[in-house]
């Protein structure tokens, strides 16, 4: 089976079911059974090796036939969703996030501050920007199996953390998400939030383009298929 469109469907199924032990019981059982150093090392070295098989089984694939082919001005939208994707992406992982593992909503009157007003999940949103962008320059089944695998994922992650937080922290919670959106700008477009561009910070949407241009340039040497449009 190796090589074909079903390996690549066990393997990303795999993988998504490997994300939902998280969300799950087990998660309890496990850690009562690991404790909570032995659970995350399990956890982490069972997520690498489910990457690493689908990636593996997503370039092994056979060509599978196309669903649709993509304008050419498609490509130029898929590197803008990519590049927001970068921004997002960075932004979201060097400013503190009430939506991440150990952090909480802050006490004030403004709870949501730099890329937390655009949207509160900015990792994976950049996830489901990052796949959205591929399917629409890759019309086959191969790429919409594994690209829509991310994007099913990331997007229901946003809405499983959501769940999470608003258990554990009904009131801070509420007041997070009034201010706050899982879709990019939503809040800010309703009036819920407004755009502070200074507290975003130069560097990190300097960074961003920066990174953006190196992927685009480095993507043929890794990838072995050239973005460029």
């Amino acid at each position: 089976m190796t090589g074909t469109t079903a390996h690549l469907i066990l393997a990303m199924a795999v993988f998504l079911v490997i994300h939902i032990v998280p969300s799950s019981a087990l998660r309890g059982r496990l850690v009562v059974m690991m404790g909570q150093g032995g659970y995350l090392a399990f956890y982490s070295i069972l997520s690498l090796a489910g990457i690493v098989w689908v990636v593996m089984a997503f370039n092994a694939a056979e060509f599978s036939g196309l669903l649709w082919y993509q304008p050419y001005i498609m490509n130029h939208v898929a590197a803008l969703l990519i590049l927001l994707g970068f921004i997002l992406f960075i932004g979201g992982q060097t400013q503190p996030n009430p939506a991440s593992v150990g952090q909480s909503v802050a006490a004030g009157d403004d709870p949501a501050r730099g890329f937390m007003r655009i949207t509160r999940h900015p990792f994976l949103v950049s996830v489901v920007l990052w796949a959205t962008a591929h399917m629409l320059v890759r019309g086959d089944y191969n790429a919409l199996i594994f690209f829509g695998g991310f994007l099913v994922l990331a997007a229901a992650g946003t809405l499983l953390i959501d769940a999470k937080r608003r258990k554990a922290d009904p009131d801070g919670w509420a007041r997070y998400s009034a201010v706050t959106s899982i879709i990019p700008f939503l809040a800010i477009l309703q009036g819920r939030n407004r755009l502070v561009v200074s507290e975003l910070g130069w560097w990190r949407l300097l960074l961003a383009v920066v990174v953006f241009i190196g992927f685009l340039h480095l993507h043929p040497i890794i990838m072995g298929v050239d973005p460029l449009p």
